[in-house]
Parts: structure tokens; C-alpha cells; sequence
């Protein structure tokens, strides 16, 4: 612990005052001086600096508030007042009162009794995914005569993971708008007839169920039409290959990058995996690969993990080696679920290319999340000569990413063109589909 003493108001007041004495006696003036630091000093070097303890969740989420308490203890015999604060990871904001004002901006001063330990909350919300450090606990301790602040700093250090948050995505959502086409697999009733769905149970027809689903033995020993019901397939794989880019890099809003609505649905899609008994597989790369992580039982929580610490790089991604990569690592046959976006002319090439040739093993599912500042730019009205150009720079590239997600179609790679804020709800949709039609 390193400490320092720093001069009180009181003390500089008190050699302001002594100044006056220049204009009688320049060495009275000086004794004095001297005399009173003196007294600051010995003030300060007999006060008892606090110890501190700091208490943070383990885990917290993107644009979601997390609290942090600061415990002092005061190991004096008298009351002290102490001023703290600590460093903070440059991608933690503290979250001010009500008025706005944050206290610990300049080190909040709490008052604290003899032999008593005092607790202190305030408020972060993470700015990035990752993990996010919380560093050196700093505070100054007033001396007894209040002449002196004893510097002192607790070096302590902690962790906040902070993990792909789906909360704020899920704001504007109705619990019927999410919920709706995931119900228990074996209660789903599947009207296409297709491979790869298990016979569940027999019941009476419905009007609107499909003819080819009527079991005719049984509808002759019962003397009506019954109809076979089919259950999801379960214990399949679900790859999920993140593109970590330049193109994911971009903001598309105040908080997220593209990448985060890629993340956010990653960690729903993973929740809903778990009830149809699915193994999950995750590949992040950008122009090398970052990080692979075999099939395994949809596991949220450790992928929430990996996740957290997936960083975009403004690099152009290699599809053809991520892609060759989950082909030779994911053998049995796959939803290669891969969240992009597709404006580079040769970038998508290779895209396409790298697509349809795993298509051949696996089912791929292209999530191109949009960037809507760029569709406006496109339509704008043009008021001077500059935004025409501005105007015509857009609507190219939102022309060659039409061009390109037409062409993966005609390959026949399942595409989603979303709009960021519902990427999460459109993946989903897509998934529960694909294991109702029994697609892979």
C-alpha cells in the first residue's frame, strides 16, 4: 500500500492567512509556515487509513446496469471522513443519479464511524462485450486537526464478464411475439411430410391437415380419418459460424455493433436448442481462424463465455478457409448457421462459393443482418450536388448486396435478410422452421 499526504483547505488557509505576516516580518512569516506544515504533516502521518473491499457480479450484460459495492472499514477509534473512488475499464460508464451528477466522479466523501465498516454502491453499464477490468481502489483519509489527506490505494482487482445481452432486443416484444413458434418439440404438430421427423403420436383429422398425413390403416379400423403426428428431430448439430470482420464491426446503433445482434441471437438460439436436445458447435473467425468449439449439448451459460470475448478486427474475412475449416471439424451433417452482411463484390464471391460447396455435407443458413442508415442513404432526397453522389454510393452497394444474397438463393443457401433489431426473433423463426419441415 502506497501512501502520500496531501495539504487540507484548512491548511491552506491557514498559510494564506500567514502570508499576511510577509509585510511585518519575512522570518516570523517563514517559522509559521513551517510551524504549520509541520503540524499538517505529524496530522497526517497519525491517521489510519481504511481497508477496502470491492464486490462485483461475475457477469453482467451489454446495456445492462450492473451494481458495484466498495465496503470501508474504519479501524480507528474516532470517525474519519474518506474520499473514494477506483479505476474503472475505459468500456465501463458509470451510471450518474437522477439529476445526471455523478459522485464519484471527483471521489464520493462519506463519513465514516469509529470501528465500522460502511458500504458504498454505484452503478456501471458496459459499453462492449468482453471482459472488463476494475483496478486500484483509491482514497484519501482526513487527518483528526483535518490539516492533512493521507493518500492510500488498495491494489484489488476484478473481473466483469460481460456477455452478448438480448434484454434490450427483446424490449419492444410481446412474450406471444417469442414464444410463439417455439413450443415443446413433442407437442408440435407438422403438416409437410419430409425426412428426418420421428412419428409421435395419431389423432383425428383437422380440417387443413395434409392429406398425406392420414394414416389410412388406422383411419379403416376406427371408421375416420386419422392423421400421424411427428415430432421435431431431436440430438442434431447446430453450427454457428460468426463472421468477426470489418463488415461486423459496423455500428448500428448507439450501443451495438453489427456483431452484437449476431452474438444476442447466438445465446437465444442456444436457449432454444436445449429443448429440442441439440448439440451446438461455434466457429468465430475474420481473416484467421479465432476460436472453434466442438458439437456439444447446448450449453447457454459457456457459450455466453466464449462469446463475451469474440472481438471484430478491420480485417476482410476468409470464408474459404473458416468454411474448409467447419468442414473438416463438424463431420456429421449440420445447420451451418452463418451471421454476415455481403457488399463486397469478390468477398461475396468467395462467400457464395465456400457456401454452396459445404452444402454439399451440410444445410447452410446465411443471417445477413442490414445496415439501415445505409438503405436511408439510398433513398434520400438530394438538396446540393454532394448528396447526389452520397445518394448514388449507396444505392450501388445496396444493389451489389441485393445482387449477392439473390445469387446465394439460386445456390440454394437459405438466406435471412433482416434489419438488426430483429435479427434475433427472424433466427429463431428460421431454425424452428427448418426442424418442423424436417430440412436437415
Amino acid at each position: 500500500m502506497r501512501l502520500t499526504l496531501i495539504p487540507s483547505s484548512r491548511t491552506l488557509w491557514l498559510l494564506l492567512l500567514a502570508s499576511f505576516l510577509l509585510l511585518v516580518d519575512v522570518g516570523l512569516a517563514l517559522a509559521v509556515d513551517a510551524v504549520i506544515l509541520l503540524l499538517a504533516f505529524v496530522d497526517g502521518r497519525r491517521t489510519r487509513a481504511p481497508s477496502a473491499e470491492r464486490e462485483v457480479p461475475r457477469i453482467s450484460a451489454m446495456a445492462a446496469v450492473t451494481d458495484v459495492a466498495l465496503t470501508v472499514t474504519n479501524p480507528a477509534e474516532s470517525a474519519v471522513t474518506v474520499k473514494l473512488t477506483d479505476d474503472l475499464d475505459p468500456c465501463l460508464r458509470r451510471v450518474g443519479g437522477a439529476d445526471g451528477v455523478d459522485p464519484w466522479e471527483d471521489g464520493l466523501q462519506v463519513e465514516i464511524p469509529a470501528r465500522t465498516s460502511l458500504e458504498c454502491l454505484y452503478r456501471v453499464m458496459p459499453r462492449t462485450r468482453g471482459f472488463l477490468a476494475l483496478g486500484t481502489v483509491h482514497l484519501r483519509t482526513l487527518s483528526p486537526w483535518a490539516l492533512a489527506w493521507r493518500r492510500s490505494s488498495v491494489e484489488v482487482s476484478d473481473t466483469l464478464q460481460v456477455q452478448p445481452g438480448v434484454r434490450d432486443l427483446l424490449r419492444n416484444r410481446s412474450a406471444h411475439a417469442i414464444r410463439r413458434p417455439l413450443r415443446t418439440p413433442g407437442q408440435r404438430r407438422n403438416r409437410q411430410w419430409g425426412e428426418g421427423r420421428e412419428f409421435e403420436s395419431l389423432r383425428d383429422y383437422a380440417q387443413g391437415d395434409d392429406p398425406r398425413a392420414i394414416d389410412w390403416k388406422a383411419s379403416a379400423k376406427r371408421r375416420k380419418y386419422v392423421v400421424r403426428n411427428y415430432e421435431a428431430e431431436r440430438s442434431q448439430n447446430i453450427v454457428l459460424a460468426i463472421d468477426a470482420g470489418r463488415q461486423m464491426r459496423e455500428r448500428l446503433s448507439p450501443l451495438r455493433e453489427r456483431i452484437d445482434y449476431a452474438l444476442g441471437a447466438c445465446m437465444m438460439l442456444a436457449s432454444r436448442a436445449q429443448n429440442f436436445g441439440d448439440r451446438i458447435g461455434v466457429v468465430v473467425f475474420d481473416d484467421r481462424i479465432r476460436h472453434v468449439s466442438p458439437p456439444r449439448r447446448a450449453d447457454p451459460p459457456a457459450l455466453a463465455k466464449v462469446l463475451a470475448g469474440v472481438e471484430t478486427r478491420l480485417v476482410e474475412p476468409n470464408y474459404p478457409l473458416a468454411l474448409a475449416t467447419l468442414g473438416r471439424t463438424f463431420r456429421k451433417r449440420s445447420l451451418v448457421i452463418l451471421f454476415c452482411d455481403v457488399i463486397d463484390g469478390s468477398v461475396s464471391r468467395a462467400l457464395v462459393s465456400s457456401l454452396s460447396r459445404i452444402g454439399r455435407a451440410h444445410l447452410p443458413l446465411a443471417i445477413a443482418i442490414r445496415n439501415p442508415a445505409l438503405e436511408g442513404a439510398a433513398t434520400q432526397a438530394v438538396a446540393k450536388p454532394e448528396d447526389g453522389y452520397y445518394r448514388a454510393a449507396a444505392e450501388e452497394l445496396v444493389q451489389a448486396r441485393a445482387t449477392t444474397l439473390q445469387v446465394m438463393r439460386q445456390s440454394g443457401i437459405l438466406v435471412v435478410d433482416t434489419p438488426p433489431g430483429d435479427t434475433l426473433v427472424r433466427t429463431l423463426d428460421k431454425y424452428v422452421e427448418i426442424k418442423e419441415r424436417g430440412l436437415l
